[in-house]
């Protein structure tokens, strides 16, 4: 079908493609027509070699040519993140380390249920090294005294939360204790934002509150099968973004950064 393009409305864009091309030869030419056509179409171009002969040459031939050639790819498919050993524990242990930090032990079931449903997607579907990547390349550079500012829908993760790749909690609004770890949850969806909660004190201990939770489903980042690639998108301090790269280069060695 020596096709171009799909319909023929779409001949003008390459007539202006070919326009700007100073050098193509096709410019001193009227552009043939060369939509894509269908089988009864094809058919139909041929039909002066006489019904069998066109079907022969728009159908056999095409469909025997076809079973001869394999398909391939010139990338492998799926997913080939760089491999940290016991990198899914290490996750899981960072999630929970830091959420009884924040929440006390046990650990609300609100809490429990959004944690366990995020890291069975993102272990589950091999993610986990690249949450820990992010994880470790935000610890050095705080430690070092520099910022990072995550941006996007990761913020709709909570492991990303409690792993401190992000400061955004999407829990639902909800106060916690620094002190004692009480914690009330709003989930009647009065407040949008834990910031809007009024000010209040711990009934356990007295203590100011602590008022946090945006109300995002985590399926904002993962997708509702929660098996997107995660795209954690971090902006380091421009001072510090050589020491990042070579910190990668600590991390996975330099010739696979």
């Amino acid at each position: 079908g020596n096709v171009h393009y799909i319909d023929d409305n779409d001949k003008q864009y390459r007539k202006i493609l070919i326009a700007s091309q100073a050098g193509n030869p096709l410019n001193r030419h009227t552009l043939p027509e060369t939509p894509f056509r269908t089988t009864d179409e094809m058919i139909d171009c041929f039909r002066f070699l006489g019904e069998e002969k066109a079907k022969e040459i728009v159908v056999t031939n095409t469909q025997k040519l076809a079973s001869q050639l394999e398909a391939i790819s010139p990338i492998k498919s799926g997913l080939f993140a760089p491999t940290i050993e016991g990198a899914e524990e290490e996750m899981r242990e960072l999630c929970y380390t830091k959420a009884k930090e924040i929440y006390g032990d046990p650990l609300p079931k609100i809490v429990t249920d959004r944690l366990e449903k995020e890291l069975k997607s993102i272990i589950g579907n091999g993610f986990a090294v690249i949450y820990l990547i992010s994880h470790k390349l935000v610890k050095k550079s705080l430690e070092d005294g520099y910022l990072v500012g995550s941006r996007g829908s990761v913020g709709s993760s909570f492991v990303a939360t409690m792993t401190e790749i992000t400061e955004v909690n999407p829990l639902v609004p909800h106060y916690v204790c620094p002190k004692c770890k009480h914690s009330e949850f709003i989930t009647d969806g009065s407040y949008a934002s834990g910031y809007d909660l009024p000010d209040k004190e711990c009934p356990e201990c007295g203590t100011m509150l602590k008022k946090d939770g945006q109300d995002i489903p985590f399926e904002t980042f993962l997708g509702f099968k929660g098996d997107k690639v995660p795209d954690i998108d971090l902006n380091f301090s421009g001072i510090y973004q050589p020491r990042a790269h070579n910190y990668t280069k600590e991390l996975f060695g330099e010739d696979y950064v």
